[in-house]
């Protein structure tokens, strides 16, 4: 096998993770035309190389090493500062888990996550990943995308209810500003985000995460327009 084949092969396994969040090395083989051997010893170097890691349930998913260069490299965020103080404030406001995330294929990637004070918060790590529907910030990230692009989303989803929901309810989000993540990715959790800019394209999102208790309906406009302010001096010190 020549040295630009097994890039190709290499690269192929990481992109396919990339898009799905996680896989098995049985998965990575049901999906590209590799054999077994070939796809240990690919996962292998990748993983020895810090591009993936593995997970409790023995599959692979993106290093928190490669996300932490694609956000502050690669992606030019250079938002590490920026993005701690501004969510520091809001936790001190809210009390709640914070989170930033990036679309990533077809899931949204936590890159950094400020944990809240409360006992019972949401416990999602840096690095985790929940398909675009479930998620608030996928929501919000997707609401401001041109149709073209919402239309190439919807053809890779599975045509279920909740995606056809998710699709319904952008329209929404772009007139509010902000989208509501209610129980869909965690029974008893609901979740409050709004995007943040860069040279006029969305890069991530921002959100307040906490139970239904405390992060309530009642209190959707009230985050809503909170996310909002933080995802403006966000975008703001990020365009200066």
């Amino acid at each position: 096998m020549s040295e630009v084949g097994t890039l190709k092969k290499g690269l192929s396994i990481l992109e396919l993770i990339i898009e799905k969040g996680s896989l098995s090395v049985s998965e990575i083989v049901e999906m590209l035309p590799l054999n077994k051997s070939t796809t240990y010893r690919l996962v292998s170097t990748l993983e020895q190389n810090n591009f993936i890691e593995k997970n409790a349930e023995n599959s692979y998913k993106v290093s928190r090493k490669l996300i932490d260069k694609l956000t502050n490299n690669g992606l030019n965020f250079d938002m590490e500062t920026i993005i701690l103080q501004a969510s520091h404030t809001i936790k001190e406001l809210t009390g709640e888990t914070i989170f930033i995330g990036i679309l990533s294929g077809e899931q949204i990637m936590a890159t950094h996550i400020i944990p809240g004070r409360f006992p019972t918060r949401t416990h999602y790590e840096k690095g985790e990943t929940l398909p675009i529907y479930q998620s608030a910030i996928g929501k919000c990230i997707l609401a401001f995308k041109s149709a073209s692009i919402q239309d190439s989303y919807k053809e890779k989803m599975n045509a279920s209810a909740d995606v056809e929901a998710f699709f319904g309810e952008l329209a929404r989000v772009f007139e509010a500003g902000y989208a509501v993540d209610d129980e869909q990715a965690e029974a008893g959790v609901r979740c409050v985000a709004a995007p943040i800019w860069k040279d006029g394209q969305i890069v991530a999102g921002i959100a307040i995460s906490g139970p239904s208790a405390r992060v309530c309906r009642e209190k959707d406009e009230e985050n809503g327009q909170l996310v909002k302010y933080f995802s403006r001096h966000i975008t703001e010190a990020l365009e200066n």
